[in-house]
């Protein structure tokens, strides 16, 4: 064997795994985005101890209701922070 094909099979080698490790750290960071996501929308959305739905403020320019109430089951309640709605805050 030549030495220069010692060195092409090292120099792929090398780049090989620098594109795996590449590719590692994306997918690390894809799912750190996520996770970040979650957590805002889990600071936005809150659960209602008295009518036991989860609802949300809306900002104006969205819609012109201040709050909107989910269906029941649509969004898990583990982990939202427990806020008197609007609707229950009148009665």
């Amino acid at each position: 064997m030549d030495k220069g094909d010692e060195n092409i099979i090292y120099w792929i080698l090398d780049k090989t795994d620098y594109r795996n490790n590449n590719e590692r750290l994306f997918k690390k960071n894809r799912s750190s985005a996520f996770d970040k996501r979650k957590h805002r929308i889990d600071d936005v959305v809150f659960y209602c101890s008295k009518c036991e739905q989860t609802w949300s403020e809306v900002p104006h320019w969205v819609d012109t209701r201040k709050f909107v109430k989910y269906p029941q089951e649509n969004i898990p309640t583990l982990g939202k922070k427990r806020k008197v709605c609007a609707d229950c805050e009148d009665v």
